[in-house]
């Protein structure tokens, strides 16, 4: 229980991951995602189940550099 917390609904990059954190009444879930459109799109379904205004997608993380794979 999270009782101190209005209703929300946060997205968050963490280690290559999307969690979408839900605080409903007072209650905190939290869904994975593996992909940060799907995270965006089961975000904003919740905010209209709500009745929270929509918020703009999080933003994508920066990488550090040479993270990426050589071509």
């Amino acid at each position: 229980m999270v009782t101190s917390e209005p209703d929300s609904v946060r997205v968050k990059a963490v280690n290559n991951q999307w969690i979408v954190r839900v605080v409903d009444g007072g209650r905190l879930t939290q869904q994975v995602f593996d992909v940060h459109a799907q995270a965006e799109i089961f975000a904003e379904e919740e905010r209209l189940r709500l009745g929270l205004p929509g918020e703009p997608p999080a933003e994508e993380p920066v990488r550090p550099l040479g993270s990426e794979r050589a071509r």
